[in-house]
């Protein structure tokens, strides 16, 4: 039987209570499996396990501070480049990482994976292309560059943590985002939906979790929250910090109906939900082309999606549930990730 080879892995955090990306430590615990030795260089270290063939190299990246950050990972990347025993080279997220790196591992002639499921056409992606053998995205409309060098193996969701709700245990009337706080994601477009559709439906209440990812966001949030402080007195609406990844099963069993308005990438949130039978109301292209809407039409509201889900009776809603679980569970699992991902790296 051949060895397993040994891999390099960037990412931003190795931490599991990390709220927005304790999934990066999951998939190197994923992947560990697969190769001899993981060897993990990140921006900052948490509260970790990890397998005994995992060495995590904290480069200490401090937001605000790229210059002294990034002469942090250099000085600590160099060492394990030049000498290190490893066949490929997986960046997790990490673009910018990518860019400055990817040059000289081209010249130690180690493949290179680059994982970017956004559809901003960053600078750093487009200077990595050149270098890198491969861009290993969640949906063909997940990355904004095409050709042979793009390649899309779902998300990576571990269905162990989000176990099906009973559809008996959902409120359709609550609704829910919860991911990065800021304009991109069209928070204003849930919440003016949720206004629309509580003169049809009066129970309905819009619960928005998540903490904005730096001081513009910060500074637009408090203005959003401002011109909506009628709507918050009244108890309809209502704004809570980000929460640990092991609360989003929690968060959602309190309410009933995820919703989301974000057109770039298919989010992992969507799938999160979908993995746990809750019904999805969004606008979002990449997740419509894979699960489908509730309604008929080709540019259907929020509103339009959440009434037409209304119309839908017990029996029928959770045959569809069930449907779109299937989906997810078979493309967009961590299993399935870690398999696809594995095969390419070795």
């Amino acid at each position: 039987m051949p060895r397993k080879p040994n891999l390099l892995l960037f990412n931003y955090v190795m931490d599991s209570q990390d709220p927005l990306l304790s999934h990066q430590l999951e998939a190197v615990k994923s992947l560990a499996g697969n190769f001899t030795k993981v060897t993990v260089i990140t921006g900052k270290v948490g509260s970790i396990d990890v397998p005994e063939n995992v060495r995590v190299i904290d480069s200490k990246w401090v937001p605000g501070h790229r210059f002294r950050s990034l002469v942090s990972l250099i000085i600590k990347s160099t060492p394990v480049i030049l000498r290190g025993n490893f066949r490929s080279v997986f960046f997790h997220m990490t673009d910018l990482q990518c860019a400055i790196l990817s040059p000289l591992l081209w010249i130690r002639r180690r493949r290179q994976y680059l994982w970017y499921a956004h559809t901003g056409k960053s600078l750093y992606l487009r200077w990595s292309a050149i270098w890198i053998n491969l861009i290993v995205t969640s949906t063909p409309g997940s990355c904004p560059l095409n050709g042979s060098k793009i390649i899309a193996i779902g998300q990576a969701i571990d269905s162990r943590r989000f176990t099906p709700i009973p559809l008996t245990e959902l409120d359709l009337n609550k609704l829910i985002h919860i991911g990065r706080f800021d304009r991109s994601k069209n928070i204003e477009s849930l919440i003016q939906a949720a206004v629309e559709l509580r003169e049809e439906f009066e129970g309905v209440k819009l619960s928005l979790v998540g903490s904005p990812a730096n001081q513009e966001s910060q500074e637009w949030a408090q203005n959003l929250k401002q011109s909506y402080s009628k709507a918050i007195s009244n108890g309809w609406l209502s704004f809570s910090d980000s929460i640990p990844r092991e609360r989003f099963r929690v968060a959602m069993t309190e309410s009933g109906c995820f919703i989301h308005a974000y057109l770039g990438s298919l989010d992992k949130a969507l799938v999160e939900s979908t993995m746990l039978r809750v019904p999805v109301v969004t606008i979002n292209p990449e997740y419509i082309k894979i699960f489908g809407q509730w309604g008929a039409g080709s540019e259907l509201s929020l509103a339009d999606e959440y009434r037409a889900l209304r119309k839908l009776g017990p029996q029928e809603l959770d045959s569809e549930l069930l449907r779109r679980y299937l989906i997810a569970e078979s493309n967009h699992s961590l299993k399935n990730w870690t398999s696809q991902l594995s095969r390419l790296l070795q």
